[in-house]
């Protein structure tokens, strides 16, 4: 087998299957994003050829069992097919499919129908596979010829990606115990992250400067503290017992102090504007100790303390909206005072961009306070994602909540103990109003490297420290984060006059951001829309990962139903389209949309609000086809005057 292998190759080549010990596709927008967007980048940057990783495969017979890789390849095929089957190239290039799962009859079926391009016969089942080709074609519509690839067609990508993108093969003895080998191919340990290499060798820096071991172990414990990123980074540091107590380190650290605006409730806020954290922490005194002891051993308090086991359980079962890696990037442009323009997001890039051989020991130290500013700011404003359901939230469910220590004793007269709870809105006032902004943008902007939204915010929020705690910050943040939305729209959505309606049709790729605005703009107009719309609960709306944009009346009719097409003016405008899930695009396939209504009447209540507000008005007419065009574009004007407003 020649090595590496183009993608053309790898899918018109030698056939290959996926063992029934290998788990299902389980790639998401997420990580197909990234692929798609680290493909975009190199034919940005004029790369010769982009090397997409290693596939490990076995070979038995004339097919080859693929141990490790199958994620990737997978993704691979799905979005060739998508290009083939949605946006017509010259040239097909995926000839056959030559991958096969084991014992999987569905995925073999889907991927059949999916080459055939049949896929939308309402024929095909929900699976996995079928997601996947859904977010694929999402995540291809939002980003091909987007704003920051604005010279890169459909046509170029393509031809990039079978003829540029390379593939390392990498094939075990055919001897192997397969089912052993994988056993303990993913079960072997892992290198160091981006993030570990930068931590060892800005402490390299500081132990060549001179810099005491004890501030240098210090650093790390704030380094450490942050990089358990899913949990707030207060816990690290140990707080007084009692109320009576001396303060202790996360008390100094944090400058607790009495609430002003809750008297009489024993409750104390932290401040956001840390200084000189050095020298309020405490590590072990050890005056002689290696580097490499230093970087490997736990710093001391590095993991939860014990005393944090049962103060609110439930205060970190929760999903961020970013990764470790992207929050040092965020640090690094805020230490720099980079204007969010500038800034660049690419994880591959991480290393080089700290420049450490350039840096003293100033920035460092530097560098490490910022750290913990920005993360404690992090974990009390920026919105959060249930993974569970608790006695106060739903799993999934977005939520903004804030730490405050609060010193209590369930006995009468007794002592006062202090426990930091995380159980308070973030703001006294419009705090739901800036989880649905915030909910809006993490929802459209997936993609670690399209977060520039969350950088701008967080550099507002770093910058006004001082202000966090006032009781109308809420009203100032609001009134930031809806600037930013309008931002926004008008570099999206809009022309020198306003609402550009050309830039919301299918055809000229409207942007996911469209509807996710839309919908907050409905949502914030929803006691006027509610006189017109009495069953829709505006109240209950949230934001959810909706990726899929689906024609109400349907691009190809189903014959067995008898309908024609619509034409394509009105088919294609933005009053005939809608963001859903990408699982039930497959649902509801190419019905009319009366029988989308009837089979799936119990889940519009779930939906986007402009969905809910179509499904109400074929509800209504009984109907949603060119008789009712002139009240379908009315429909779409209304919709397109009310966002104008807003901007």
């Amino acid at each position: 087998m020649n090595n590496p292998l183009s993608i053309f190759d790898l899918l018109n080549g030698n056939s290959y299957s996926i063992p029934l010990y290998q788990r299902n596709f389980a790639w998401t927008d997420v990580e197909i994003t990234q692929l798609i967007i680290d493909v975009l980048d190199s034919i940005k940057e004029d790369r010769p050829e982009y090397f997409i990783g290693t596939l490990v495969v076995n070979k038995k017979e004339n097919v080859y069992s693929i141990i490790d890789g199958q994620q990737r390849f997978t993704a691979i095929l799905l979005i060739a097919l998508a290009i083939q089957n949605e946006y017509s190239p010259s040239t097909k290039l995926v000839k056959k499919i030559n991958l096969s799962f084991s014992a999987r009859k569905r995925s073999n079926e889907t991927l059949s129908r999916l080459f055939l391009n049949d896929h939308n016969t309402g024929k095909i089942t929900d699976d996995e596979l079928s997601r996947g080709y859904h977010e694929t074609l999402s995540a291809i519509n939002e980003h091909i010829g987007s704003s920051d690839y604005l010279d890169i067609s459909i046509e170029d990508f393509y031809g990039y990606l079978f003829d540029k993108v390379k593939i390392f093969i990498s094939e075990m003895p055919q001897d192997l115990d397969v089912n052993l080998y994988f056993e303990r191919f993913n079960s072997r340990g892992e290198q160091l992250e981006y993030h570990e290499i930068i931590k060892a060798e800005l402490m390299q820096r500081l132990v060549a400067e001179g810099i005491a071991f004890t501030k240098i172990q210090k650093f790390a414990k704030v380094w450490d503290a942050c990089s358990e990123f899913d949990t707030p980074c207060i816990k690290f540091f140990k707080k007084k017992t009692k109320g009576s107590d001396a303060d202790e380190e996360r008390e100094k650290v944090f400058k607790c102090e009495w609430s002003e605006y809750e008297p009489g409730k024993n409750s104390w806020r932290y401040g956001y504007n840390l200084n000189n954290i050095y020298s309020e922490m405490v590590v072990n005194k050890e005056s002689k100790k290696s580097i490499i002891s230093a970087i490997k051993e736990p710093v001391e308090n590095g993991a939860v303390a014990d005393f944090e086991a049962v103060e609110n359980e439930d205060s970190n079962k929760y999903r961020c909206i970013v990764n470790f890696n992207t929050f040092l990037y965020y640090v690094l442009y805020l230490t720099d005072n980079v204007d969010a323009d500038s800034i660049q997001l690419d994880d591959k890039k991480l290393k080089s961009a700290f420049k450490v051989s350039s840096r003293n020991s100033q920035w460092i130290l530097n560098f490490g306070e910022n750290l913990l500013k920005a993360k404690f700011i992090f974990d009390n404003f920026i919105v959060r994602n249930s993974l569970e359901t608790t006695y106060r939230r739903k799993e999934g469910e977005w939520f903004l909540q804030k730490a405050y220590r609060e010193d209590k004793n369930e006995k009468a007269k007794g002592r006062l103990y202090v426990q930091t709870r995380f159980d308070k809105n973030s703001f006294p006032t419009n705090n739901h109003e800036v989880l649905m902004l915030q909910s809006m943008f993490a929802v459209t902007f997936t993609a670690y490297k399209d977060t520039r939204w969350l950088y701008t915010t967080l550099q507002y929020l770093f910058e006004n420290a001082n202000k966090l705690n006032e009781v109308d910050f809420g009203d100032e943040f609001y009134a930031f984060l809806e600037s930013l939305s309008k931002k926004y729209a008008n570099e999206r959505i809009c022309n020198s006059s306003g609402i550009d309606a050309q830039k919301l049709r299918y055809n000229h790729f409207v942007p996911v951001y469209a509807f996710n605005f839309t919908d907050y703009v409905l949502w914030k107009n929803r006691d006027k829309l509610s006189l017109d719309y009495p069953a829709i609960k505006f109240d209950d709306f949230r934001f959810t990962y909706r990726r899929s944009i689906e024609h109400w009346y349907p691009q190809n009719p189903n014959e067995t139903e008898g309908k024609p097409k619509l034409s394509d003016d009105l088919l294609h405008c933005f009053g005939n389209l809608c963001l859903i899930v990408a699982s039930q695009n497959s649902a509801f396939s190419n019905l009319y949309p009366l029988a989308k209504l009837a089979n799936w009447r119990n889940i519009f209540s779930t939906q986007s609000l402009k969905l809910q507000m179509m499904a109400a008005k074929t509800d209504s007419w009984h109907c949603w086809d060119e008789t009712k065009r002139t009240e379908i574009i009315e429909m779409e004007n209304d919709i397109l005057q009310m966002l104008q407003e807003y901007i």
